[in-house]
C-alpha cells in the first residue's frame, strides 16, 4: 500500500511538473521576493558603514568575488539549499529538511503524504571548523572579523569552485551554487547581516537569504496582536552575548514595533543539571520562567522560541501541559507568568517552514523526482577566509562524527553515500 501511494504521488508530482513546464511558468525573482517569507531578508541598520572587504568587492568588478556575484542566476531552480553556521546547528537543520513531511507535495496543504517536502532538493552544509564559536570574536572585541567571515561565507555558497584539499590553492574542484541561503547563526545575522545585505543590494544581485533568527522572531511576533513579550532560549554564552537584542532591535525598527520585547533565556549550567541536560528537560520550562520572573517584567510571557538543538521541544510542551493541568501551588505560580495564548515555537521547524514557503511561493523547487540529498563542504585551514574544500571523513574530527550520528543520522548516511560515489565504490 505504501509503495502504491508513493507511486501515485510521484506520478502526480511528475504530471504537475510537465504541466508547469508547458505553460512556461515564470521563475522571476524580484526585489520584493524575500518578503514572501516573513523575516527572510537581513535588514540593514541605518547610519552604519560596511567593512573594507565589501567596499573592495563593490569597487572592483574584476575581482574574483565580484565575478562570482555577477554570475549568480536567480532563475536557477537546480541550485542547492545551503546552510551556514557551526556544524551542530547545520546538522540539525539539514536533518529536519531532509526528513520533513508536513505538507502535500502537490497542493501544499498541511499533512504528511509519505513523500518528503523537499523531494528532489539537495541540502548542502558548509561545515565551518575554523571560526566557531563565533562568540570569541565578540570576546576579543573584533566584531569586524566576524562580519567579514559572514560575508565570505555567503560568497563561498555562491561560488562554483572549491578546493580538493587544504593545499589546493587553485580551486581545482567544483560544486553547485546556492539558490537559497540559510544563515542559521544569530551571530552572523546580528553582525554580518548589514554587510551581506549591503553587498547584494549595491551589486544588484538578488540572492535569497533566510535569516533563521529573524524567521523565529517573526513567528513569535505574529503569534498574537499588539505587544508580544517573547523569549529566545539558547546556551548561556549566546543568551548573554546581546546578539538576539541586536537582531530584534533592527527587526522591530523595520516593523515599526515599539511595544514588543525580547528576553534571553539560557539553559541550566552543568552544575545545575549534574546528570545530563536531558535529565533536566522536564523542568526546563520552569527554569526559563524562573529567569523571566527575575527580569522585573510584570506582564505575562506570550511566547518562547527554542533556538538550541540540544533542547527537546516535546519535553517543553509536556512541561507546559503539566503547568496548565496539574493543580498545585507551584504550577499556579508559573501559570501567572504566562499568557493564556502562550506558545512554544520550535526554531528549526520555523526555519524549515520558511524555506518551504519561499521555494514553493517562488516556484524554485527542482521538480526532480527523487528523495532529498545532502552534501557537505568544509572550511580549508590553509586557504583564505571561508575557503571551502571537499572532505574525506578521515579528516573530520571524531567528535564531529559523533555529533552527526546523534543529531543527523539520515544526513550522515547521505554524506557517506556521497563519499562512496566520489571514490568510485
Amino acid at each position: 500500500m505504501v509503495i502504491f501511494r508513493l507511486f501515485v504521488k510521484y506520478t502526480q508530482f511528475f504530471l504537475t511538473f510537465v504541466f508547469m513546464r508547458f505553460n512556461f511558468v515564470s521563475l522571476t525573482v524580484c526585489a520584493v521576493l524575500l518578503s514572501a517569507v516573513g523575516g527572510c531578508r537581513m535588514h540593514p541598520e541605518t547610519g552604519r558603514s560596511t567593512i573594507p572587504a565589501v567596499e573592495r568587492i563593490l569597487g572592483d568588478p574584476d575581482c574574483r568575488e565580484a565575478k562570482i556575484l555577477a554570475a549568480f542566476d536567480p532563475r536557477n531552480t537546480q541550485g542547492d539549499i545551503v546552510l551556514i553556521d557551526n556544524p551542530e546547528r547545520c546538522f540539525a537543520l539539514s536533518e529536519a529538511l531532509v526528513k520533513c513531511d508536513a505538507r502535500d507535495n502537490i497542493d501544499g496543504t498541511p499533512g504528511p503524504d509519505f513523500l518528503p517536502d523537499f523531494a528532489g532538493e539537495r541540502i548542502t552544509t558548509l561545515i565551518d571548523l575554523q571560526y566557531p564559536p563565533y562568540a570569541r570574536f565578540l570576546e576579543a572585541e573584533n566584531s569586524d572579523a566576524l562580519r567579514e567571515v559572514s560575508v565570505r561565507a555567503v560568497i563561498s555558497a555562491l561560488d562554483t569552485a572549491c578546493c580538493l584539499g587544504p593545499f589546493d590553492h587553485e580551486f581545482r574542484s567544483s560544486k553547485p551554487v546556492a539558490k537559497l541561503l540559510v544563515v542559521s547563526s544569530p551571530y552572523m545575522t546580528a553582525y554580518g547581516g548589514f554587510d551581506i545585505d549591503t553587498l547584494f543590494r549595491s551589486s544588484g544581485v538578488r540572492v535569497p537569504v533566510v535569516s533563521a533568527t529573524e524567521v523565529m522572531m517573526q513567528q513569535a511576533l505574529s503569534s498574537r496582536e499588539g505587544a508580544v513579550l517573547f523569549g529566545m532560549l539558547s546556551d548561556r554564552t549566546t543568551a548573554a552575548s546581546g546578539v538576539y537584542q541586536n537582531v530584534f532591535r533592527n527587526l522591530a525598527r523595520k516593523r515599526g514595533d515599539q511595544i514588543s520585547r525580547v528576553f534571553c533565556f539560557s539553559l541550566p549550567d552543568k552544575e545545575e543539571a549534574p546528570d545530563s541536560l536531558a535529565a533536566a528537560q522536564p523542568d526546563l520550562l520552569k527554569h526559563v520562567l524562573d529567569q523571566y520572573s527575575r527580569s522585573g517584567e510584570n506582564r505575562a510571557l506570550n511566547a518562547l522560541v527554542v533556538d538550541d538543538v540540544s533542547v527537546s521541544v516535546e519535553s517543553l510542551l509536556a512541561s507546559y501541559a503539566n503547568i496548565l493541568n496539574s493543580p498545585s501551588d507551584e504550577n499556579a505560580y508559573y501559570r501567572k507568568l504566562i499568557s493564556r495564548d502562550f506558545v512554544i515555537i520550535d526554531g528549526i521547524a520555523a526555519v524549515t517552514d520558511a524555506c518551504y514557503s519561499f521555494l514553493r511561493g517562488n516556484n524554485l523547487f527542482t521538480h526532480n523526482i527523487a528523495y532529498p540529498d545532502a552534501k557537505a563542504y568544509i572550511t580549508s585551514p590553509e586557504g583564505g577566509i571561508f575557503t571551502l574544500m571537499d572532505f574525506e571523513f578521515s579528516e573530520i574530527p571524531v567528535e564531529l562524527i559523533a555529533s552527526l550520528e546523534k543529531l543527523a543520522p539520515k544526513t550522515l548516511s547521505l554524506y557517506v553515500q556521497d563519499q562512496h560515489k566520489a571514490r568510485g565504490n
